[in-house]
């Protein structure tokens, strides 16, 4: 069963098979872009694509077929990027003044990647003049806070029932240089976000799967994995950022070559995962 809001903020795919405390998190591969914002954007919309990770919600919309819940937003990340705290905010990107208070400067945002971002990528600005200051509280209503809502709303009453949940947080990547290539990168905060033997167990699947893997580098991990991934509070989250050349066909932002491979990949991972756990829930429990 699929259910999608009436904004068009998220749609969440419930567990089609016996629940596990598996929850899959997709915050950027949403397609919708509002027409208001489309005619407010300098960008084209095939350039506004290039930042989404693309596909992701179907690479892994079998995950419900194995007791996971799904969720994944609706809209695009150039509008609203909900992988952000929503005070991560650019003032120089509006025509009023907003007061200090209400925003919090980060390294995110000073490089154009907000939660309402002014860039798709270095150099590629999405506007070329300054938004109204109604925008903010406009798309972190529609967008940002829908999706934590519902988010929060899942991991809480799993974790109630099980005694505990964990969260994997669904990306994709650019192909990193040479120097550092790989297929997937995990993300647990050094640590901090997810305990040692459900990254151990990620990692080794994904391993017997031919992927090559690396561990927060260069991606340690997000503002969701961040805030949600708390092990004292026996809620587990972890990155995994994909490459896309492994699914993606970069000229024309359709499935590539290897899509239904990949997708095959990511189902087994689920498949595999959920065996796991399922034997494991006891010892799980206690991390």
């Amino acid at each position: 069963m699929e259910i999608l809001s009436p904004l068009r903020s998220f749609k969440i795919g419930y567990p089609r098979n016996t629940a596990i405390p598996l929850v899959i998190s997709s915050p950027h591969s949403g397609r919708y872009y509002p027409p208001d914002f489309l005619n407010t954007a300098a960008l084209p919309l095939h350039e506004l694509q290039r930042s989404e990770d693309r596909f992701m919600d179907q690479l892994m919309e079998d995950a419900p077929d194995f007791g996971a819940t799904l969720l994944s937003a609706e809209f695009s990340r150039s509008w609203c990027d909900v992988n952000r705290d929503w005070r991560e905010v650019d003032p120089e990107m509006f025509k009023q003044k907003i007061p200090k208070n209400d925003f919090i400067s980060t390294e995110k945002v000073k490089s154009g990647f907000g939660v309402i971002p002014r860039c798709i990528s270095q150099g590629k600005k999405i506007y070329s003049n300054l938004l109204e200051t109604s925008e903010i509280m406009k798309r972190i209503s529609m967008s940002w806070l829908p999706y934590h809502e519902a988010l929060s709303m899942i991991l809480n009453e799993i974790q109630l029932h099980f005694g505990y949940v964990i969260l994997l947080e669904m990306h994709s990547m650019p192909k990193l240089p040479y120097a550092h290539s790989c297929d997937i990168v995990l993300g647990d905060i050094h640590g901090k976000s997810c305990g040692p033997e459900i990254s151990d167990e990620i990692e080794n699947i994904l391993k017997r799967k031919s992927y090559s893997i690396r561990r927060n580098t260069p991606y340690s991990g997000g503002y969701i994995t961040q805030c949600y991934g708390r092990p004292d509070k026996k809620i587990h989250a972890i990155q995994l950022e994909i490459c896309r050349s492994l699914y993606l066909n970069a000229a024309t932002l359709n499935p590539g070559n290897g899509f239904e491979k990949t997708k095959l990949n990511m189902k087994n991972l689920i498949s595999d995962f959920s065996n796991w756990i399922s034997k494991e829930n006891e010892s799980i429990r206690f991390l």
